[in-house]
């Protein structure tokens, strides 16, 4: 007998559809605890972004990792007045959530928002919490303060005798004019004593009244006060000592300039020897943050024994071209507040400062910023990038002709580092072209840079075309400089219309170069996708050395067909060449630069190429981020490529990354075809609908009787 299907009777409906109601509900609460969890755990944000711009960056998040003391971020920005009504910049709420991402990523950062203008309590609070924790130095200078009335008692006690005295003196048995106006100098000189030494005092009672007290600004006034005393004194006492065997003098005079001057010798051994005791005050942790909360807006980052004030210009970046052209959006300030927060910890926390120094071939000095120097050979920028990354950066003229030339016209040289002070340093050879001097061969780096490294020390050499190959160095590492070869490419055809930028017409020449793609090393890894300028490029080889780990740089892309052509200087002169066999050029694949570490020794880098890290090159902007308000680079990975290399001659692998100077606007990298074929093609055009054609399908199966 066949089975018959009884229909559900109600109770079994209300179990089933109640069981069902109760696991959706269960699910729904679940899910919803689920997502308020991670929302609200502090750990738990993703950051869906662009290149992460609202994340912290690799080399800060490495920097976190390795911390092991505490550290403190403080936010003083107050809300009161920080943004202008014409602005669309919040800079408290960029700076506050930047230093929650700091609190997230590391259990030894606590972080502080004190509104100095809202909750002066707080403020209050911060004070003794600095004077507590740097209490050495604010010690030393109350201990200070606190002595001095006693010695100003005595120092104004003497003046307003040594004046009374001074008073009484008969004025009028000074007979010439000439011999009037010295002595009415000097005895006005001695009166006028007690009202400096207590307007003095007043100055220094307002700051010690202020909150937090001024000690610093306190002790500076009494410096200038004993400092300006001191000299009074001296003139006084040489003029006492002429005058009391004068006999064009009265004898009154004399007699009180006679037995008055070992008062004023000792007056003045009281004045300097306040001002040796001040200099050896040190410096006043204390001073640090009151003149923070003056000036408004600042970030403090507090480690075991210092801190460091970052004010409003160094986390809000302005440029000298502030204003924008026509039809353009005003220029919106950089926010460096991670690259600077993460210097300052990093430079907190360092046992050893890493030291950098850039070997130049004569010529004055390229790390400085002058009014006279042109920007096409300095390399300002990127030593002030050193520097704030906690680097010291010295200059030095291996040459030794600056010097000479220097003293030969009469000009002071800059002072530079002996050989022994950056033995332990990295390297920056500048490889140029030199001529003889006085019939003598041109000097070379290449003696120097072998003992270098044949010492364990790390360099990055930067050559240029018809330089010296620097053989004797190079040779053992593997590397070869071909600087009698320029890189070049096939010419493209010339437009009568000026279609493009000026890059892009700059980019048709045959010796310039615009890449992307830096090689498989470390250093290059994380900086594909930026752009990089390099111009004009010498091709660099290398060859297997054992013991020796080489990997080659900047490999010039293959779709370009470029090769190392002899006849460089000719296309630079904008003639057509094309790629000759004959005259010994070198056929592509072509690579700009090399990396070489050497076993249980040092590091090289060899780029084949100098002027990519010039203030020229690394200044010019982005002409269509420009016209949406913001000044950046046109070729981020200029910058970057440098100081990577420069951290991984370093040996501070950790460091590696792309600055956050670099990731201020998200740039998209290029697609290639085959990619945006795949996007586009199969799967908006063929995924999406084929998924909703199956589903509907499997929904039609599933519910046909």
């Amino acid at each position: 007998m066949a089975e018959t299907n009884l229909p559900e009777s109600q109770h079994q409906r209300w179990i089933k559809y109640g069981l069902n109601v109760t696991i959706a509900t269960i699910i729904v609460v679940a899910l919803a605890v689920c997502m308020m969890y991670l929302t609200q755990t502090r750990k738990r944000r993703f950051d869906t972004s662009g290149q992460s711009v609202n994340s912290l960056k690799e080399q800060t998040r490495n920097i976190l990792k390795d911390l092991k003391s505490n550290v403190t971020l403080v936010s003083l920005y107050t809300r009161t007045g920080t943004n202008k009504a014409d602005e669309k910049v919040d800079y408290v709420g960029q700076v506050e959530d930047l230093l929650d991402e700091y609190k997230r990523n590391s259990k030894n950062i606590d972080v502080e928002l004190i509104d100095p203008v809202a909750s002066p309590t707080k403020v209050d609070d911060l004070i003794h919490k600095v004077t507590e924790k740097y209490g050495g130095e604010v010690k030393k200078y109350k201990e200070f303060l606190d002595s001095y009335p006693a010695k100003y008692d005595s120092i104004s006690k003497l003046a307003k005798a040594e004046a009374a005295k001074v008073a009484e003196l008969p004025f009028q048995e000074i007979k010439t004019q000439d011999l009037a106006e010295t002595v009415m100098i000097t005895i006005s000189t001695v009166q006028g004593f007690p009202k400096a030494l207590e307007t003095g005092k007043q100055r220094i009672d307002r700051q010690l009244k202020q909150k937090p007290p001024d000690y610093k600004g306190a002790t500076d006034a009494i410096n200038s006060n004993m400092a300006n005393l001191s000299e009074m004194l001296a003139r006084i006492i040489d003029d006492f000592k002429t005058a009391k065997d004068n006999p064009k003098v009265p004898d009154s005079f004399r007699k009180y300039m006679s037995e008055s001057l070992p008062t004023y010798e000792g007056l003045k051994k009281d004045a300097d020897g306040i001002v040796d005791q001040i200099g050896k005050l040190g410096e006043l942790k204390l001073d640090s943050l009151r003149q923070s909360l003056r000036e408004r807006n600042s970030i403090l980052v507090m480690g075991e024994n210092d801190l460091k004030v970052l004010p409003f210009d160094k986390v809000w970046q302005g440029e000298v071209d502030r204003q924008a052209r026509a039809g353009e959006d005003p220029i919106k300030p950089k926010f460096a507040g991670e690259q600077q927060i993460s210097t300052a910890i990093r430079a907190l926390t360092s046992v050893n400062k890493p030291k950098v120094v850039f070997m130049r071939p004569g010529g004055p000095p390229i790390t400085e910023r002058s009014p006279f120097s042109r920007g096409g050979g300095s390399f300002a920028a990127v030593a002030d990038r050193l520097r704030e990354d906690n680097f010291t950066v010295l200059e030095k003229d291996f040459t030794g002709m600056w010097a000479m030339q220097s003293q030969m016209q009469g000009m002071p040289a800059t002072p530079e580092p002996s050989d022994d002070e950056i033995k332990d340093a990295v390297w920056i050879v500048f490889d140029l072209p030199t001529q003889s001097q006085m019939g003598m061969p041109p000097p070379s780096a290449a003696a120097k840079l072998t003992e270098h490294l044949a010492n364990g020390g790390s360099a990055m050499v930067l050559t240029y075309p018809d330089a010296d190959k620097l053989e004797a160095a190079l040779s053992p590492w593997g590397v070869t400089a071909n600087t009698n070869l320029l890189v070049l490419k096939p010419a493209v055809a010339s437009r009568n219309d000026r279609e493009g930028d000026f890059i892009q017409q700059a980019e048709r020449l045959q010796y310039v170069f615009i890449l992307n793609n830096y090689g498989d090393h470390p250093l290059a890894k994380p900086l594909q996708s930026l752009d990089s300028a390099i111009v004009p490029v010498i091709p660099i080889s290398i060859t297997k050395k054992e013991g020796y780990t080489a990997t080659p740089l900047l490999p010039i892309p293959p779709k370009l067909n470029a090769w190392g052509s002899s006849s460089g200087q000719t296309a630079m002169e904008g003639a057509e060449v094309k790629y000759s066999a004959d005259k010994g050029d070198m056929a592509g694949p072509v690579y700009a630069g090399a990396a070489v570490e050497k076993k249980d020794g040092g590091r090289l880098v060899v780029l084949g190429t100098l002027t990519f890290a010039t203030d020229q090159m690394i200044a010019i902007p982005d002409e269509d981020l420009r016209k949406q308000g913001y000044r950046v680079p046109r070729f981020p990975g200029n910058a970057e490529l440098f100081t990577n290399t420069v951290y991984w001659l370093a040996k501070m692998d950790s460091m590696i990354a792309i600055s956050p100077s670099a990731t201020q606007v998200s740039r998209i990298a290029p697609m290639s075809d085959t990619a945006a074929k795949a996007w586009s093609v199969g799967v908006l055009l063929v995924g999406l609908p084929g998924l909703v054609i199956v589903a509907g399908l499997m929904m039609y199966f599933a519910r046909r009787d």
